[in-house]
């Protein structure tokens, strides 16, 4: 019961109480003027706090219906409203599935009746947007999404078509500004960073892809495949900062940056290649040797020791590239294992161990016959105290099919 409803009934309550204490012995109540009734106070009390409550009931009940008839007619209305969006909302999702499913024609017009209906429906002007930027109209395609964000100016599906429609029309500068829009309206996810790291991937915006690149990092936790992936991604543009490094004249700057490449993705074989390369410009022969050997324990690939096998060509300190290349043979089989025998061959002869060459050539069949007689063919004049002119044009000829 309701404060109102409680002061009414007090009210009469109230009322025949007064009456009752005014008129003490039985009282005259008249129905018309020449008639009346005469009544006991205590029936008349009581016949008013009746009334009381039936006219108290009959206005609660008056009140009860009116908001249950403003509730009903609030409730159908809101029926009504959720019939249309059940309604819009289905034919979206009709629309969205026959474009996906690549009906693009079909789509178009579905979505173009739905939007005859409910013109100001957010999903269904994007989905309009993305349907004409895949048939090419992308200024069509800009005036759709553009009305989206009018509606809904942080609506993150039309920002990120916007910016898509930038990048196919090559405005980068629009799609840039977009993307850092959407990054700012999500800090904390991944999706827009990643976005906007590809675009100055695009520019080849070394500098801004790696930082990009580290804060994408640093949303993404744990050591899934995902992470890993992202992190060799980091690897290589740091490598690429590098280069720019390089041609700009800073030697220093580049040795840092390739340095930084290899902490992210230890297995980068360019990294390895021009950080030694680096090293030997700037006389640090030793540590190219270095790097190059640790290149090759971590890729695996001949580059890293053919480049330590030709500096070190004149030098005493070959034997650690020579117990490489023994090293590898142990563990190697195929055409790789041939390219080695070859390798490891022209190193023996460089630095009088003709015996051993031969035994390695005899001992293990090649898959480029041609090289491998050439270098027996050495080995057999420099036991023979002769040297053959050739030799160099072999080695050059066997550095050079192990480097493809």
């Amino acid at each position: 019961m309701s404060l109102k409803q409680i002061i009414v009934f007090l009210i009469f309550a109230l009322l025949s109480i007064y009456t009752a204490f005014l008129n003490p012995h039985d009282s005259l109540v008249y129905i018309t003027q020449s008639q009346s009734i005469k009544l006991p106070t205590v029936l008349l009390l009581l016949g008013s706090i009746l009334i009381g409550v039936i006219v108290t009931v009959f206005l609660f009940w008056v009140f009860n219906f009116k908001s249950a008839f403003s509730r009903w007619k609030i409730n159908f209305k809101n029926n009504q409203i959720e019939k249309q969006n059940n309604k819009v909302e289905a034919l979206f999702k009709e629309g969205e599935s026959l474009y996906i499913c690549g009906k693009v024609d079909k789509a178009q017009t579905l979505i173009e009746k739905l939007l005859d209906t409910s013109p100001e429906h957010v999903a269904s002007i994007n989905l309009m947007g993305r349907i004409l930027s895949a048939s090419g109209k992308y200024d069509s395609a800009e005036i759709f999404h553009n009305k989206a964000l009018s509606l809904e100016p942080q609506n993150i599906h039309a920002l990120c078509a916007l910016a898509e429609v930038y990048s196919k029309t090559d405005r980068q500068s629009e799609e840039i500004a977009f993307l850092k829009k959407m990054q700012g309206i999500n800090p904390g996810t991944v999706t827009p960073l990643r976005y906007l790291r590809d675009t100055y991937v695009k520019q080849k915006d070394w500098k801004n892809a790696c930082i990009l690149q580290k804060r994408l990092l640093s949303l993404m936790q744990g050591k899934n495949d995902e992470r890993k992936k992202e992190q060799i991604n980091l690897g290589q543009f740091l490598f690429e900062l590098g280069n720019l490094s390089l041609q700009a004249g800073n030697r220093d700057k580049a040795i840092s940056k390739f340095k930084e490449a290899l902490r992210s993705y230890e297995q980068y074989l360019p990294a390895y290649l021009s950080l030694g390369d680096a090293y030997m410009e700037s006389g640090k022969k030793k540590q190219a040797i270095k790097i190059w050997q640790t290149g090759f324990k971590k890729t695996g690939d001949k580059a890293c020791l053919i480049r330590a096998q030709i500096e070190l060509r004149d030098s005493d300190t070959y034997k650690e590239i020579m117990q490489s290349y023994e090293e590898s043979l142990e563990t190697t089989t195929s055409e790789d294992r041939s390219q080695l025998v070859l390798l490891l061959s022209t190193l023996y002869i460089e630095h009088g161990l003709p015996d051993k060459a031969r035994d390695l050539l005899e001992n293990n069949p090649s898959q480029h016959p041609l090289l491998h007689y050439l270098l027996l063919e050495t080995v057999q004049h420099s036991e023979n105290g002769k040297s053959t002119p050739h030799f160099e044009l072999t080695r050059d000829a066997i550095f050079s099919i192990s480097n493809d």
